[in-house]
């Protein structure tokens, strides 16, 4: 059963349209991908998520590749396979040297796989949180500290895991077919 429907951009309201041209300025993007379009017959809840995903991404001090990474790692972990396919697609146009394998291995923990130890500190803070967030400890702040983040840095780590589990979460409720560029990397 398919459990969505796509408003194409030449269908959409003058007001889902301007959100979607918005997403398009910001990321570069060259067309609408299936996540905003599954959203464009309401041009609030366009707006909505892609509001949260442009101000938890693109805005602040965390780097995007890490911010990605974290979304990657989250996603994977949701057993999220749209999610995990677009932002494994995102990691590696940000990291040329890294392989579709490569993130693969360093997800199931694969002690070759050579990240600073900073992303791999805030992948495993990203791990404890995305499975239990009460379970989080001042020792996992102080970690993350150590490691040179601010105490801001961590709150916005903490909202890409957040925004990532939003996402994983109507992403894989819907059964989202990959766009196709993203089957390409599954």
């Amino acid at each position: 059963m398919q459990r969505y429907s796509l408003t194409e951009y030449a269908d959409a309201s003058p007001a889902t349209r301007d959100v979607y041209d918005d997403f398009m300025r910001t990321t570069g993007a060259t067309k609408v991908p299936v996540w905003l379009k599954s959203l464009g017959h309401s041009a609030a809840l366009t707006r909505a998520y892609w509001e949260r995903a442009r101000g938890t991404l693109f805005a602040g001090t965390v780097p995007l590749p890490l911010k990605e990474m974290i979304v990657f790692a989250v996603s994977g972990l949701h057993g999220a396979r749209y999610c995990s396919a677009c932002h494994a697609q995102s990691v590696l146009s940000l990291d040329k040297t890294l392989t579709f394998e490569d993130l693969q291995r360093f997800l199931q923990g694969s002690a070759d796989f050579q990240l600073p130890a900073s992303y791999r500190s805030v992948v495993r803070c990203a791990d404890k949180v995305a499975r239990h967030a009460n379970a989080v400890t001042d020792a996992d702040f102080e970690e993350l500290m150590d490691e040179g983040f601010s105490r801001e840095e961590i709150y916005e780590i903490i909202a890409v895991i957040d925004m990532a589990s939003m996402f994983n979460i109507y992403t894989s409720t819907l059964r989202l077919d990959l766009d196709p560029e993203y089957r390409a990397i599954l």
